[in-house]
This record gives C-alpha cells, structure tokens and sequence, in this order.
C-alpha cells in the first residue's frame, strides 16, 4: 500500500512539474506589434534578411537592441525564371552537388487551384554544380503542385535530395524525394498520397529535429481543413512517419503562402524546432519532436496570421504580418 501510494505522489509530482515547465515556456515567449505604414501584404526571408511589403513599397527588419523597425530598400530583384518553368515559380539554389531546381512544363490537367490558378507543373529541372540538367518528368497522372522545389542533404551523404509535392490527379497529394541514381534523378520514394483528389499537403520544414544526426520532413497535411503535422524521414526506397500532432496550418487555400512557418532551436536545447499557426490561424505553436513530439510554447495573435513567417535567426524571432494588416513579431522574453 505503501509503495502504491508513493508512486501515485512520484507520478503527481512528475506531472506537476511537467505542467509547470510547459506554463513557464508559454509565458517566456512576447508578442510585440512592429510599426508599419500601410497594409502588410508579404514577409518573406532571404538569406538572413527578413523583407517585409507595405502597400507598394518595401522595407527589411532593422534591430538595434531590443527595437525593431523598418527600414526601406528598393524592391527585390527576382532572378529570372529559365525558359519552360512554371510562370509563378521560384529557383531553388543549393551549395552542394546540385546547384538549382525549378519546376517546369505548366500544364492544366488538375483542376485544385489551391496556389491560386490551376496552372501546375509536369517536371522538375535540376541544374547540378557541374551545369548538368536533368528534367524529372511526370505521366499524365500526376503533377507537381508547388511553387519550388527543397534541395536538402536528408541522409548526411554529402549529397543533395530534392523535396517538392506532387499530387496524382485522382489520388491526392504525396511527397515526393528525388534522389540522383547511377547518373540520373529520379523520384526516389514518396509519402502515401492522400486518398482523393483536390486533398494537398504543405512542407513545413527540413530540418535534424530528432537530434538523429539526419534531418526530417516536417508536412502539415491539409491544411486548410484536418491540419494534421507530421514528421516523415527518407529511408532509401521508403518514407516514414515519425510523429503527427493535430491543430497545424502552414497556408490560406488559393494564395502562394506557402511557408507560414520556422525553423529554428527556439528553446536554446540544440535541436531544431518547428513554429507555424493552429489550424484557425489565432496562436503561434511553437513545437518539439525530441525527445518526443510536444508543444513548447503556444503564443494567442491579435488576430489571424496572414502571411509567410519571416525568421531573425539570432533572437530567434517569428516575424508575421496578420489578417488586419498589421506586422507582429513572437520573441521570448530576456
């Protein structure tokens, strides 16, 4: 009796503590409303810099301490797009073997419009380090739904993947791993489509956050409707799902936002985490897969996230522009 009873008072001090510890990292996290001088309508980041449109004009985050504002820069040059690709697509680069990728052939045999038309790719080009191109073209069955491909080493080899979403016309959205094989690139393995068509998913990140040494796929599946984060690793020929938490959003159907999330050590541990919305766009999730997948910090917005997260690495902050026009930034306290 004795021994139960210790056990049930271990049990409750360990869930206590473990209540306290989520309540204390809720409350070290600030939500600031940054100036701005007319309507936000885009946030985005490059390199280490986080741009920010207002009305026509644009701006790049200054900090100065603990302060920060605006400040205006002339509008971004794009670099241009190569013959073929899709009208609305970006250039991916990379810094190992593989050098650009781009989707490529438009086509309009899906009919989801999820990214704003219903103009999709049939192939991926991929430029590597040594000016070689490869095209990785799809059967009529399939497209790519996207807007630009990942380029990331996923199994530490030295050696790049390419990440992007292709959608069967009757089955659904996958994610799909190209990988170069005896010379050539090709779909290497691919997550289970989605069961039906016009059902789409959205990468959230790439990043080690297992702390495994290798890095993972984080993807919300439908995020417009179930929400559902999941956390897949490449293994060769196959794709596993590692971890899945409910209440995720990483995009508004019919716009190009695509990247409504961050990926970055938000709790100072060593491992990657991941920062996108709740499924209602209302509060900023801050989430952990090591050890185990959990909610660290959950920050209420006055109102609904809107945009493209912007990143400040060395805070780290979460820069996002909401529904009312506004720009809000997510910190933790010091």
């Amino acid at each position: 009796m004795r021994r139960a009873l210790l056990a049930c008072l271990l049990a409750a001090t360990a869930t206590a503590a473990q209540g306290q510890n989520v309540q204390n990292a809720q409350d070290a996290w600030r939500l600031e409303r940054i100036a701005v001088p007319a309507r936000v309508s885009t946030v985005e980041t490059v390199g280490d810099e986080v741009r920010i449109q207002t009305g026509a004009k644009w701006y790049r985050l200054h900090r100065d301490g603990d302060k920060v504002t605006l400040a205006a820069m002339q509008p971004p040059r794009r670099p241009p797009l190569p013959n073929g690709a899709l009208h609305d697509g970006r250039i991916a680069t990379g810094s190992r073997d593989v050098a650009r990728a781009w989707l490529a052939q438009p086509t309009r045999r899906y009919d989801h419009g999820v990214l704003g038309d219903a103009i999709e790719a049939g192939a991926l080009m991929i430029e590597t380090a040594e000016g070689k191109r490869h095209a990785v073209t799809l059967g009529n069955d399939a497209v790519f739904e996207d807007l630009a491909p990942r380029i990331a080493d996923l199994d530490g080899d030295g050696r790049d993947e390419v990440i992007v979403v292709k959608s069967y016309l009757a089955r659904g959205s996958a994610l799909a791993v190209i990988a170069a094989r005896d010379g050539r690139y090709a779909i290497a393995a691919e997550t289970p489509p989605l069961g039906h068509s016009h059902r789409w998913l959205d990468p959230a990140g790439i990043a080690d956050f297992t702390g495994d040494g290798k890095r993972e796929i984080a993807l919300v599946r439908q995020p417009h409707v179930v929400g559902s984060l999941e956390l897949w690793s490449w293994q060769g020929k196959t794709m596993r799902k590692l971890a899945v938490m409910p209440d995720a959003a990483n995009h508004i159907i019919g716009t190009r936002a695509i990247h409504m999330s961050a990926v970055a050590d938000f709790d100072g541990d060593g491992t990657a985490d991941l920062a996108l919305p709740s499924l209602d766009r209302s509060r900023l999730r801050i989430v952990s897969f090591a050890p185990q997948a959990r909610e660290i910090a959950s920050v209420k917005l006055p109102a609904k996230a809107a945009t493209n997260f912007g990143l400040l690495k060395d805070a780290p902050a979460i820069v996002v522009g909401l529904s009312d026009g506004s720009l809000a930034i997510a910190r933790r306290a010091r």
